[in-house]
């Protein structure tokens, strides 16, 4: 049976920090507060206490880099991801977002692609992942191709506006129209509550 101490000191939600689960599951969850609030110094300032007391935790760094990310600074913010993939390359989340930052800020493009379609190596249920990949490669002109993910991302989700939108822009630039018309409609029957971005 397991004895509980008293005088344990409690969870804190800044640093410092120990390395159990519950903690950094704490760590993580105030991060997100922080992002949700659009606090992008408050939360630098949290991820570079996390990455001083738990160097190896990529989290971090993912942190930091969508603290620099809401702050402008772009170079920054695309150093602390590829720190974070560093240290752990198995999470399609910082691929996700460091490709966007490549291929929206940085005028990376192709450097962005890679990155999502390596998220999606990782997690191909990820729904927000394919509908900006069709985006992607629509903007460069691959519409047949931009079509093929958006309906990977239907696939997934068939009330997902985004993917329905990115594929009615490449209908449209490829002349489909039948296509366009199918696009339409299925938009048509889709609660108004579903025309909010996704994240």
């Amino acid at each position: 049976m397991q004895q509980l101490d008293f005088f344990a000191q409690p969870v804190h939600l800044s640093p410092p920090m120990n390395s159990t689960t519950v903690d950094r599951e704490e760590e993580i969850r105030a991060a997100r507060r922080l992002c949700e609030a659009g606090d992008w110094l408050g939360l630098l300032d949290f991820a570079r206490a996390w990455q001083q007391e738990s160097p190896e935790d990529y989290n971090a760094f993912y942190y930091l880099a969508l603290g620099h990310s809401g702050l402008g600074q772009y170079v920054q913010a695309e150093t602390a991801y590829r720190r974070a993939l560093a240290l752990d390359e198995s999470d399609p989340k910082v691929w996700s977002n460091l490709g966007g930052l490549l291929y929206e800020r940085l005028k990376k493009p192709l450097d962005g692609i890679r990155c999502v379609e390596q998220a999606l190596k990782l997690n191909p249920a990820h729904k927000l992942g394919w509908a900006n990949l069709a985006c992607m490669v629509g903007r460069l002109g691959h519409h047949q191709h931009a079509m093929a993910f958006a309906d990977r991302a239907l696939a997934l989700d068939s009330q997902f506006v985004e993917a329905y939108l990115h594929k009615g822009a490449a209908a449209r630039a490829l002349g489909k129209n039948e296509v366009l018309r199918e696009v339409c409609g299925a938009l048509s029957t889709i609660p108004p509550e579903k025309f909010q971005r996704a994240r």
